[in-house]
């Protein structure tokens, strides 16, 4: 009976022990690397090329990928924060031995190497950030036209600051577009046009000190529907929708749902502000489509006196000539200290340091209103936002950097 029992055990195990080696899978551990951050990037997807094997990255970037056979493969991540930048894994080549554990670090370009690729042939070869994206038309020949960025001066007075490098150039069949040179954070505008098509985005540079954005050129209009929700995927009733640029708006109704008709088939910048949320600004192809907002709350900030950047900035232009500035209780007493202030003939509207719609700058909620520049004649507003042919008025809120 002993030996009956033995030889089953043994028949058993005979099978694993000579199993060939070639059969046996390894697996491949791993990091994944934000170089641009110089933080771990949890939340990635990574995948073997050619395999059916995926895996996501933990909250410090670690990775596992179980029963990969023995051989040489390409493993690469992807990340939608890293997706909107443009930045693409070519992946990385990982020898897998039967039934071992191969480990591989993965990792974004460094941000000298995005630069140096982008700016080291223009006089800003050391900018703190790089951006950039493609320029085509959905209609009509190949775009050959320069595409116009513009940004917020990099000095408080104005009087040191120069603008930056911008170029363009051809790659395949596209046209290529670079900025470098534009503060760390700042928002920025991207624009081309040609005699009957024009496109433009508002776009922040972000934490990684890289932006990307495609400009793409349409003769055509379309519906725009979308819906409009808080982060928790609760609809947002009474949110104000604009196109940028245009006189093109809406407002969200109880379900959080919008519709707006004939926009600009080529790139749009949709402005979307609600009380008691931060403004969401999204750079977009409209024409015909649909799209989901998500705002974020803002928390109503404690009481206290205007202080930093942009005040102090305001501070400095104070004594320039031809400026109205009303700030404290009289700026937050009603709204009506906008209407009566603001000179019937502004035809510029600022919120923030970013261009806005006139609607929007009456409509801030009277809590977060810091400070009211007003120019009666535009050539006296600073050069960021001066205008030769009408009066300027900039808002300042809480969203400011204060």
């Amino acid at each position: 009976m002993r030996t009956s029992r033995f030889a089953i055990l043994l028949a058993l195990a005979v099978p694993v022990a000579l199993l060939p080696a070639q059969q046996r899978t390894g697996r491949i551990r791993g990091v994944v690397i934000d170089s641009l951050l110089g933080a771990t990037l949890p939340g990635a997807d990574v995948r073997v090329s050619l395999l059916n094997r995926t895996a996501t990255t933990d909250s410090a970037g670690r990775f596992v990928l179980d029963s990969v056979p023995p051989g040489e493969w390409i493993v690469a991540f992807r990340h939608p924060s890293l997706d909107s930048l443009k930045i693409i894994d070519p992946g990385t080549r990982v020898r897998v031995f039967a039934g071992a554990s191969a480990s591989v670090t993965l990792a974004t370009p460094a941000f000298e190497a995005i630069r140096d690729r982008f700016c080291a042939e223009t006089p800003d070869s050391l900018s703190p950030t790089v951006a950039f994206g493609s320029v085509h038309a959905t209609d009509g020949p190949r775009v050959r036209i320069n595409v116009a960025v513009s940004w917020m001066l990099g000095s408080a007075s104005g009087a040191n600051a120069r603008p930056g490098s911008v170029r363009t150039s051809v790659e395949g069949d596209s046209q290529i577009w670079v900025a470098c040179g534009i503060p760390r954070f700042a928002w920025f505008h991207a624009a081309v046009q040609d005699s009957s098509r024009s496109a433009s985005a508002f776009v922040q540079m972000g934490p990684r000190d890289i932006a990307a954005g495609d400009l793409v050129l349409s003769s055509g209009s379309g519906p725009l529907d979308g819906t409009v929700r808080d982060a928790d995927g609760r609809a947002v009733r009474a949110a104000r929708i604009s196109v940028v640029g245009t006189g093109i708006a809406g407002e969200s109704d109880a379900s959080g749902a919008f519709a707006l008709r004939d926009v600009p088939g080529s790139t749009v910048t949709l402005d979307v502000r609600a009380a008691g949320f931060r403004p969401s600004v999204i750079a977009l192809q409209a024409g015909p489509g649909r799209v989901e907002v998500r705002l974020a709350p803002l928390p109503e900030p404690e009481i206290r006196p205007p202080g930093g950047s942009d005040y102090l900035r305001l501070l400095e232009r104070s004594a320039r000539p031809g400026l109205l500035v009303i700030t404290g209780p009289d700026l937050a007493a009603d709204s009506a200290a906008l209407t009566t202030h603001v000179p019937a003939g502004v035809c510029r509207w600022w919120l923030d340091g970013r261009p806005v719609e006139r609607e929007f700058f009456l409509a801030q909620p009277r809590w977060s209103w810091r400070a009211l520049e007003v120019y009666a004649r535009g050539v006296d507003a600073p050069p960021e936002y001066r205008s030769p042919d009408c009066a300027v008025a900039l808002l300042w809120t809480a969203l400011a950097d204060w």
